[in-house]
């Protein structure tokens, strides 16, 4: 069971952030939330080409998580969506505790399309906070949390544990360790993958279909959550086709904090970076096992970390 009270100072200041993100997002009208406000470059090749739309929930819930960095004061970088990356600059001396660099990690809402056209489905709020080595790619995760803002679940993870929790009127309740599944044939799995946008759809099924058509299930979401769900036993396989960076660290801290196996897709190891218009291809597995098989699948078909990358 998790005890907030010996929890470290990060995990407690990512789930205060995560848990008024979720609050925000009940409380926002639907109509007001789903406004666009800005739109990113639509040419062929830029970054998010496919889906240039800001709705005022991404935004705001933003907004939120930089402003409440500056205001406690913390040294961060924050690699986020929208604002992509942005230096903030501290309003105050930060509490002791929290006064290191770090990287600030956010995908403020994940899911825009569906919250524009109020579907009730798929809505998370996602947020992790690494160390800032001067080296990137040594940076480590001190806390993620990925929030249901739909159904309430939280998943999140300090330097040690993951947990899977629901936030009540007085933050996080009831949050228990969790732990993979031990599926071990390709025949017994459930697969995450994202296929909702035709983007990824087409190219996705085509493409892969050597390794779909020998699974149980496909739940055809993705993002931040997906390495979530591995984590918590709810799915076997994610398998993040071309996913951003936003939505790939704050899960990818969760995911291997339960003991899942977090790969490429050439089997290489996933190093941090703050480039944060980079894309991965990635593979989130219950067990070493699995894992293997599903490599073993990738490889003996020449899939390579850059297949769909072409046009990124």
């Amino acid at each position: 069971m998790f005890d907030i009270s010996t929890a470290s100072p990060w995990i407690k200041l990512a789930l205060e952030l995560g848990g008024e993100a979720a609050r925000r997002v009940g409380e926002l009208a639907q109509q007001k939330g789903a406004e666009v406000v800005d739109k990113r470059d639509e040419t062929s090749g830029s970054y998010r080409y496919w889906d240039p739309e800001t709705l005022r929930i991404d935004k705001e819930l933003e907004d939120f998580f930089i402003g409440q960095l500056a205001e406690r004061g913390i040294d961060a970088v924050v690699l986020s969506e929208e604002v992509g990356s942005k230096k903030i600059e501290p309003r105050c001396a930060p509490e002791v505790e929290l006064d290191r660099p770090i990287y600030f990690v956010s995908d403020p809402f994940d899911g825009s399309l569906l919250y524009k056209r109020n579907i009730p489905a798929f809505w998370y709020s996602a947020l992790a906070i690494y160390t800032r080595p001067p080296k990137a790619e040594l940076a480590e995760p001190l806390a993620a949390v990925v929030v249901d803002c739909s159904g309430g679940e939280v998943s999140f993870c300090d330097v040690h544990h993951s947990y899977l929790g629901r936030f009540g009127a007085e933050g996080v309740k009831n949050a228990e360790l969790v732990k993979p599944n031990q599926t071990d044939k390709l025949s017994d799995a459930f697969l995450e993958t994202y296929l909702m946008k035709p983007h990824y759809l087409y190219p996705a099924v085509e493409q892969f279909k050597f390794l779909f058509r020998e699974l149980k299930f496909i739940l055809p979401n993705g993002g931040p959550s997906g390495f979530c769900d591995v984590a918590s036993g709810k799915v076997d396989v994610y398998f993040a086709h071309k996913q951003p960076h936003t939505d790939i660290f704050p899960g990818i801290a969760i995911a291997e904090r339960a003991g899942c196996l977090v790969t490429t897709f050439e089997g290489l190891q996933v190093s941090f970076s703050e480039k944060v218009e980079n894309r991965y291809n990635i593979i989130c597995s219950a067990n070493e096992t699995l894992h293997d098989k599903v490599l073993e699948l990738m490889k003996t078909h020449g899939i390579t970390d850059k297949v769909g990358m072409e046009e990124e």
